[in-house]
């Protein structure tokens, strides 16, 4: 065979191998786009008696999967299309890895389970039969396909193409910084001026009763050390006080409590912008490209979490801008690990020890983040194990201190310890909402010792387990706790699936994207500031001028369009800023990438105490807000330029702090 003929050989074989992979991937896209849209709901026999006459049960269940699928027109061919460029540039990069397809299969799997849980709370439908099984197996399949490519192509795209020159920058970081502050101001802005005096939300008003010690309904959750003292360690102390302070001083020389709240807002309102200008200031300095900082600073402007919680009088505020200070803190100590005879100096390790004091008097679970956290920066340097042991010994110390001196003097009492018991509580009320006729008395009573058995499975709500807390007893024994988790143990061999159904029902839109409806928090401010003023007590009042109710008209029309346009919504679920934490992790150890590793732990740590709250992701977005405002500055430092870095260096924005 001469060397033309081999040619036009080897040029055939080429052409019949690519004819059919374009055929397996459009076979494949749109195997994926049917799996997508296929609805869990059961086909009915009646529906299907309309349209045919077939007996044969191949037949049904043909019909019954076809008419599953809804396909909607033109959207479904783009998605088809999309699916198949996707799976031909994920093949032209080679194979997928092994945590590519790992990281498929959990996406797959949460994306399944957590529409079932979303639609029916219950995984029941995915299993009802032999034909709603098969639907299940061509969701997953077609899931299945889908992720892991996804997962390869956004990892291979990301880095090498939106490398683009474009952005907004400045030559000096110092400028750049106070101009960055000045836009989040400007922009910010509109939001104060549509919710004049600042927003509220559901536990403000409790707030604002404690600081002048009237009654709320958190001491009927405790036992008060001092019927005089009525303020309750449940929200924190040090935010009541400083809350307290303002609107006494609004009160005090202003004549209004309204005044008070809007300097307090102001003030929070000015840190929290320096804090993220000062966080796209260091992603300068560690070589982060000026596109990613310019599409930062445009979520930060735009995204209606970032500037309403900026102005919301609430203490998830500050627990996220001090969150956000203690990663940049940790970043520089990993940024300097390298260099000769380096070690946590002096500054930082005093800025650490105060971060983390704050973190934790803010919001309790910010103890567990750092503790839990801070012994890996050992992985950077075994020699900083002094600086470490200070840092845990102070904070320790200092906790000890507030709960065991500080409080006790001021005569207030802890939290009720039901915080702590929210995932077991949710399970006992789903457990006795569908077993509660196998429950014995005696296992009755036992429940009955901590919580209110009756009240349980009548308060279940799959989505939140503030209610199931809420039936909890203040005066249970150490003793009665026992013997409830004795029990509690009993109904875990008995009905296991039933404790797994209510713990994923009660999380599952941390990583499944469900949209949080924005108009939210309209509505809780409106309402809290309404239930502040119940009692007679405080006259607060939301702007009702003109120029407000026309702000408000333009936020909600930014709202609309947030929560409806495609894509564009994932940035108003909580599972989108989860699994950009996760995707960063992976990325820290298969490119081992220890700095963004320091950094991606405390919020791995912040996470697993979120997945032990309350409440889903889609109910209440202020656990995930110090998700939401901090990810995207890590993820940025994860695809850092290493050779602007070496050159401009951290150095230099130190040296301009």
């Amino acid at each position: 065979m001469d060397k033309r003929t081999d040619r036009k050989h080897r040029l055939k074989n080429c052409i019949k191998w690519n004819l059919h992979s374009n055929i397996g991937c459009l076979l494949v896209s749109v195997l994926t786009a049917a799996a997508f849209s296929m609805e869990m709901d059961i086909v009915s026999d009646e529906f299907i008696s309309q349209i045919t006459n077939a007996q044969s049960h191949t037949a049904q269940l043909l019909y019954r999967l076809i008419y599953s699928v809804k396909l909607q027109g033109i959207s479904s061919v783009l998605f088809v299309l999309f699916c198949f460029v996707l799976y031909q540039y994920s093949a032209s990069m080679g194979k997928l890895k092994k945590e590519e397809k790992i990281l498929g299969v959990l996406m797959a799997l949460t994306c399944l389970f957590g529409r079932a849980f979303y639609q029916y709370n219950s995984t029941a439908v995915l299993v009802s039969g032999f034909v709603q099984m098969a639907k299940t197996a061509v969701m997953f399949t077609g899931m299945l396909f889908f992720f892991p490519h996804f997962v390869k192509a956004v990892r291979q795209y990301v880095p090498r193409h939106f490398r683009f020159q474009g952005g907004f920058d400045m030559v000096s970081p110092t400028v750049y910084r106070r101009v960055v502050w000045g836009i989040l101001l400007a922009v910010w802005t509109i939001h104060l001026i549509a919710y004049f005096p600042g927003m509220f939300m559901g536990d403000t008003e409790d707030i604002v009763y404690m600081a002048y010690n009237y009654r709320t309904g958190l001491v009927d959750t405790v036992n008060l050390i001092s019927e005089d003292v009525l303020v309750v360690d449940h929200h924190s102390v040090l935010y009541t006080i400083l809350l307290g302070f303002f609107v006494k001083f609004g009160r005090l020389v202003f004549h209004s409590e309204n005044i008070g709240i809007f300097l307090y807002t102001v003030c929070q309102m000015l840190f929290t912008a320096w804090v993220l200008a000062y966080a796209l200031y260091k992603l300068k300095g560690y070589g982060v490209g000026k596109w990613f900082r310019t599409a930062i600073l445009v979520f930060f402007c735009l995204f209606p979490w970032i500037p309403r919680y900026a102005i919301m009088a609430t203490k998830d505020t500050l627990f996220a801008d001090f969150m956000m200070l203690y990663l940049l803190l940790v970043i520089d100590i990993a940024e300097h690990s390298t260099e000769q005879g380096s070690g946590i100096k002096t500054q930082q390790l005093v800025s650490m020890i105060v971060y983390a004091v704050l973190i934790f008097l803010l919001r309790k679970n910010g103890l567990y983040m750092v503790i839990l956290s801070l012994p890996f920066l050992l992985i950077m340097n075994k020699k900083w194990s002094k600086s470490i042991i200070i840092a845990l010994v102070c904070i320790f110390a200092v906790k000890f201190v507030y709960t065991n001196v500080l409080l006790p003097a001021a005569k207030i009492p802890d939290g009720s310890v039901s915080a702590a018991l929210s995932i077991p509580l949710q399970q006992t009320s789903r457990y006795l909402k569908y077993y509660g006729d196998e429950v014995t008395e005696q296992e009755r009573a036992a429940i009955d010792a901590v919580a209110k058995c009756d009240a349980l499975p009548q308060v279940y709500w799959p989505d939140r387990s503030d209610w199931a807390k809420a039936s909890w007893r203040k005066d249970a024994t150490g003793e009665d706790i026992k013997n409830y988790f004795i029990v509690w143990a009993k109904m875990l061999a008995k009905h296991p699936l039933t404790y797994v159904a209510a713990t994923a029902n009660n999380y599952y839109a941390y990583f499944y994207p469900v949209v949080t409806d924005l108009y939210d928090f309209e509505r809780a401010s409106d309402g809290g500031i309404a239930s502040a003023n119940a009692e007679g007590y405080f006259a607060f009042k939301a702007s009702d001028s003109p120029i407000s109710m026309s702000c408000r008209e333009l936020l909600r029309l930014v709202d609309a369009a947030l929560m409806n346009i495609p894509f564009v919504n994932l940035l108003c679920t909580s599972a989108i800023y989860i699994w950009l934490l996760i995707l960063s992790w992976t990325q820290s150890l298969v490119n081992r990438d220890r700095k963004l590793l320091m950094a991606v732990i405390p919020m791995l740590m912040l996470m697993l105490t979120i997945l032990s709250g309350p409440c889903n992701g889609n109910i209440y977005h202020r656990f995930t807000y110090p998700v939401a405002m901090c990810m995207p500055v890590i993820a940025a430092y994860g695809i850092r330029d290493a050779k602007q870095d070496e050159t401009e260096g951290v150095e230099t924005v130190d040296r301009e702090v």
